[in-house]
């Protein structure tokens, strides 16, 4: 088990320089077979997603409440790194693909990595705006419209 908090970080600057540009093949390596993916439960898609299939369901799914065609950018801020937890605030910019609206949003996620995968992803960030700003105008406000959600209700 790996606890250098240096590789950690890069495993995660790995992570988001895939995920800003849409590399799901670095994505899918850098995620363990057992990751988990924490959504607040605030959300109509809060839940613990469990399992490699799943999370990248999430990923390949949810990505469609926003309009990818006019770009999305995540700008990562602070990070800081301790044993084999990774914490990164960040901003993720783009727009509502249900009416084009403007989404601008501010994250903090906390990882850990195990022998240079990612394990577990809690996301933190201002619910009830990316609720307002997303689900509802795809009118996505209850459980059951959010088709990337685990058959098993992980």
């Amino acid at each position: 088990m790996s606890h250098d908090p240096q590789a950690n970080r890069d495993v995660v600057r790995r992570y988001f320089e895939a995920v800003n540009g849409g590399d799901m093949d670095t994505i899918t390596a850098l995620f363990d077979e057992q990751v988990s993916f924490w959504v607040p439960p605030s959300l109509p898609d809060g839940v613990v997603f469990k399992g490699k299939a799943n999370v990248l369901k999430l990923f390949t799914e949810s990505v469609g409440l926003y309009d990818v065609d006019s770009g999305l950018d995540v700008t990562l801020g602070h990070m800081t790194a301790e044993q084999d937890r990774v914490a990164v605030e960040l901003t993720i910019r783009g727009r509502a693909a249900a009416d084009k609206r403007p989404y601008e949003n501010f994250y903090h996620f906390l990882f850990r990595v195990r022998d240079g995968r990612i394990v577990e992803i809690r996301e933190h960030l201002d619910s009830l705006y990316a609720f307002r700003t997303l689900f509802e105008p795809a009118g996505m406000t209850e459980r059951e419209q959010c088709p990337w959600l685990p058959d098993d209700e992980s």
